[in-house]
């Protein structure tokens, strides 16, 4: 997952460098701060795991899933999820 943002009132990002968890974390010769949980609200919307830090669970991982601490009780309007599928095409989700 290379961003998230889950919008509150006034498209305000509540998620923008909460603290973040996810089930695993790919860690390579790449990018060898490993792919955190952290990079998926930290508020950069590139999308290319070679050029930006991006969230990235173990490879062929089942059921993936990452998680974010608001901090408190908020209404959210919308959460919007980018990523991308095997072959590197970008997915967003609504």
């Amino acid at each position: 997952m290379c961003a998230v943002s889950v919008d509150g009132r006034l498209d305000v990002n509540v998620a923008l460098n909460r603290p973040s968890w996810q089930i695993n974390t790919l860690a390579d010769h790449i990018f060898t701060e490993g792919y955190q949980a952290k990079y998926a609200n930290d508020g950069s919307h590139g999308t290319n795991k070679f050029t930006g830090p991006c969230a990235i669970t173990g490879i062929q991982q089942p059921n993936p899933w990452w998680g974010v601490d608001l901090g408190l009780a908020l209404y959210v309007a919308g959460v919007k999820l980018t990523n991308e599928d095997t072959w590197g095409k970008l997915i967003v989700l609504s």
